[in-house]
């Protein structure tokens, strides 16, 4: 998998690097400048000559990667304006050591320690501009000088490359301060950043590109970095291969807890994604006065007919039917449209007491967790699917918080309720109780349509019934679900799509993968 650093992690990489493996600061600064300078000529056509690029630097390292970038697109004849916020005699290490070779080459530098020097950067007239004003280690809100530079920056008609990342995002969280640049590419050095991955400072980075700086793969392993992208080779690599001579049992037995008046194509979604996703035998225990409209619904999976309440969910009453399944059954899913009856919640009490298997929570089967989770002893098998508003029921955080640091607090949850927790969003997110975060690559907004979790939660029973683990059925399902949703965003348009054309694009997702 793509590792993902956090600001903190990358600095660490970089302490390393430098202080115990003997590697100059200003070689990886060089490694850096050289990646950012050959995007920057890719981006003007390949050629620099005759071309014009404005270079806006701060006062700190990110400020002397764009001194040193300035330094090449100078050698190859490029026209380069580079403006300071700040004054020269304010720059240090290696930062001043590459405005001073910058300058001695002949460059010139538009020194901008006001508000109204900006006036200059204002009148220029360029092809390209390179923001090299704020790297990843910046904190807190911007005002006066930066914020007018980067509005100026924004203001412009002209394509602009941001340096690691752009000014004003978080490079841990994604979050933008009080004002950020908005990129059309950003080139990114040693890992990419986690703040790159996230809402809204995505959104603000354009195509991002990787630059190697030389730093060895074992001092990324020393420090832990513990966030990864997924790719389809990793997916490949970890879905269950069947045997030419394999009967439906080896392909795994799912049931689902599911249905409630109003509801049953939740269930009947669940259904139809773990037998499309190569489960080899559904069974979906549903109220009893709902179970003729889903033996309609469901023609491949079958369906188990369950005491239920006066309100038609199902009953704690169902629980000696439901036991009986519980030895069958490879994985267990809990949850889409199993509607919120009081009493559903003491049924789940019971089932999560006695429940060995693989297990998936998802919807209302959340909804019953937050409303006494103190009850609830979730086995160490066991996969909870929030989106925002139910992660923020089960734990007390408001959705703000959870947005601004959603990959913090997805880990947090996991490692302390000792669960996989996959967090729905843009991107979604699987979360180990170890501390592990995979990062989904794939997804679109189309996805954002009723039904779409209930074919997730399919997803991923099917996979756990095949022998994943809870932690890689819940991240490969992630992958399958969204690139599924993709191809159907292809087929069917982001507004025109619907959770069942999902379904439908799944077989061939696992074509495309060479399942």
């Amino acid at each position: 998998m793509k590792a993902a650093a956090l600001p903190a992690q990358m600095r660490e990489c970089d302490r390393i690097a430098i202080e115990e493996l003997g590697i100059p600061g200003i070689v990886l600064m060089e490694s850096a400048a050289r990646g950012a300078a050959k995007r920057a000529r890719a981006l003007l056509g390949g050629e620099v000559r005759s071309k014009s690029v404005a270079v806006v630097c701060g006062k700190g390292n990110n400020g002397g990667d764009g001194f040193a970038a300035a330094r090449y697109l100078l050698g190859w004849g490029a026209e380069v304006k580079l403006f300071l916020l700040g004054r020269l005699d304010e720059l240090h290490s290696d930062a001043k050591v590459n405005a001073d070779i910058y300058r001695r080459l002949g460059g010139s530098i538009c020194e901008c320690p006001e508000t109204r020097d900006l006036k200059h950067l204002k009148r220029t007239n360029c092809d390209l501009i390179l923001d090299a004003i704020l790297g990843t280690g910046a904190s807190g809100e911007l005002k006066g000088l930066f914020t007018e530079a980067i509005r100026i920056l924004n203001a412009s008609a002209v394509p602009i490359l941001a340096i690691d990342i752009p000014s004003g995002v978080d490079g841990a969280t994604g979050a933008t301060r009080s004002i950020a640049v908005q990129a059309n590419e950003t080139v990114t050095f040693g890992l990419l950043k986690t703040g790159l991955l996230f809402p809204p400072g995505r959104e603000h980075c354009g195509a991002v590109s990787v630059v190697d700086i030389g730093i060895p793969p074992a001092v990324v392993d020393r420090v832990g970095v513990d966030q990864y992208i997924i790719e389809p080779a990793d997916v490949r690599a970890a879905l269950p291969k069947r045997s030419p001579a394999a009967h439906k049992g080896d392909a795994g037995y799912v049931y689902i807890l599911a249905g409630s008046p109003g509801l049953t194509g939740a269930a009947a979604l669940a259904a139809e994604s773990a037998m499309r996703c190569g489960a080899g035998l559904v069974i979906v225990g549903t109220p009893a006065g709902l179970n003729p409209i889903l033996e309609a619904k469901l023609t491949e999976a079958m369906t188990e007919p369950l005491p239920e309440t006066a309100d038609g969910c199902l009953s704690p009453q169902a629980w000696t039917q439901i036991e009986k399944r519980l030895d069958w059954a490879d994985a267990i899913a809990v949850g889409p449209g199993l509607g919120r009856d009081p009493q559903t919640a003491q049924l789940i009490l019971r089932l999560l007491k006695n429940v060995q298997k693989p297990l998936i929570i998802d919807a209302d089967g959340l909804y019953h967790l937050g409303a006494d989770k103190e009850k609830f002893n979730l086995p160490s098998n066991c996969v909870l699917t929030p989106h925002p508003g139910e992660l923020s029921r089960l734990i007390g955080l408001s959705i703000p918080e959870i947005a601004a640091d959603r990959m913090g607090i997805a880990r947090k949850t996991a490692a302390e309720w000792r669960v996989v927790l996959h967090l729905k969003g843009a991107p979604s997110l699987t979360a180990a109780p170890d501390g592990r975060v995979i990062i989904n690559s794939t997804g679109n907004a189309g996805m954002a349509t009723g039904g779409s979790g209930d074919v997730l939660t399919g997803v991923i029973a099917a996979l756990m019934a095949m022998g994943l683990n809870s932690f890689d059925a819940a991240w490969c399902g992630a992958y399958l679900h969204s690139r599924a949703g993709d191809l159907a965003a292809v087929k069917k348009g982001q507004f025109g799509m619907l959770a069942g054309d999902i379904i439908n694009c799944l077989p061939e997702t696992l074509i495309e993968l060479s399942y």
